[in-house]
């Protein structure tokens, strides 16, 4: 397991990202609610540029965990509905979830969006693979920081996928896996999840919580997020 600041270190068959507060949180949510893809990009700019060049396209971010403004949504994963989102191509933009994202991309083969909304769902596709298969767990963190609630969800992969199949584990892999194992559900008490509940983002909390309850593949292909059927 890595955080966002160690990247570029060396290259990885699969890669696994986690910002559960939210960018894949609301990731997940938006393609389980029918959205037909994410464009994760790394700045207000880009974000833009895609808007102009395809008005269809819906813009939505946060910076400082509250929406941009002049965009369509923000990083709440509540927003998502399936009547705002259905059959929609939605670039999203955050403060450190998607920079995460395109920096695996960079890093792995293939790139998978994990969070507790599709835990399982991750862990069964990991399971997948033959024990020489080379897989990094990247924690979005926050602003360069580890992430309490990051490192929970990344312990949870880990603690599951060994169960499956025998695998080496880095000290940072088994630091987390010990979290987890030591809390066996998850606690929301970390610096960054008391910022948004004083942004009155406490539904937010609530849903990025349950476990298993949006069970499906998401993977980045050709720099656009999309359900894996």
């Amino acid at each position: 397991m890595i955080e966002q600041r160690e990247l570029f270190v060396k290259q990885f068959n699969v890669s696994v990202v986690i910002d559960v507060l939210r960018a894949t949180s609301t990731v997940i949510t938006a393609l389980s609610n029918g959205a037909k893809s994410i464009i994760p990009v790394s700045t207000v700019e880009q974000a833009l540029d895609l808007k102009h060049r395809h008005p269809e396209y819906i813009i939505a971010g946060e910076r400082g965990g509250e929406k941009i403004e002049g965009f369509q949504l923000g990083n709440s994963p509540t927003e998502y509905t399936e009547a705002v989102v259905r059959d929609k191509t939605i670039v999203l933009t955050t403060s450190n979830g998607t920079n995460a994202i395109i920096h695996a991309s960079n890093l792995a083969e293939r790139v998978l969006i994990a969070s507790f909304l599709n835990l399982t769902t991750v862990v069964r596709e990991l399971a997948g693979y033959d024990s020489s298969t080379n897989i990094v767990i990247v924690c979005a963190g926050n602003n360069g920081e580890i992430s309490y609630e990051d490192t929970q969800v990344a312990g949870a992969i880990i603690s599951k996928l060994i169960k499956e199949r025998v695998h080496y584990l880095s000290d940072s892999s088994k630091i987390a896996m010990k979290l987890w194992d030591a809390l066996k559900k998850p606690d929301f008490s970390g610096e960054h999840a008391k910022k948004l509940s004083q942004l009155g983002f406490d539904k937010d909390l609530e849903l990025c919580q349950k476990v298993d309850y949006m069970p499906i593949l998401a993977e980045l292909m050709d720099c656009k997020i999309i359900k894996v059927e």
